[in-house]
């Protein structure tokens, strides 16, 4: 498993580093993307969670994309919560950069064919979350 992360990873970061991202800010810019669809008003700690970063990390990840201008952060009611906007630079960064990732990671996945299902549910068993099994699926 550790081999499998180590090259899923530095294979994202090659593409990143093109566009001087780190692979914890894609991270970032691909929760608060998904996050967003559902709902208007998202804070830092939610997208910590969502993106599976601590949230230590996460914060000095919201200040550098801040910097960079594809985010916002702003304080409301709760001086302890930040909420984040994605800029539409940030939105835009993320619409390039998306399907590169998605055809390296299939290019990474594609030798499972059939199994890729059953590896996406072992991965998330060993997370300790919930598995969706459909019913054609169960023998």
């Amino acid at each position: 498993i550790w081999q499998v992360s180590n090259y899923w990873q530095s294979q994202l970061r090659k593409i990143l580093r093109k566009y001087n991202l780190t692979l914890n800010e894609y991270l970032i810019i691909e929760s608060i993307q998904y996050l967003s669809k559902n709902k208007n008003k998202l804070n830092q700690i939610e997208i910590s969670i969502f993106s599976g970063l601590d949230i230590s990390v996460s914060s000095v990840t919201f200040k550098l994309l801040e910097k960079k201008n594809l985010i916002t952060r702003n304080i409301e009611e709760d001086n302890r919560k930040k909420i984040i906007k994605m800029l539409s630079q940030g939105y835009n960064l993320y619409n390039e950069i998306s399907p590169i990732i998605i055809k390296e990671e299939s290019k990474i996945f594609e030798k499972l064919r059939d199994e890729t299902y059953y590896f996406k549910n072992i991965l998330k068993l060993l997370l300790g979350k919930s598995l969706r099994i459909k019913a054609d699926k169960i023998l």
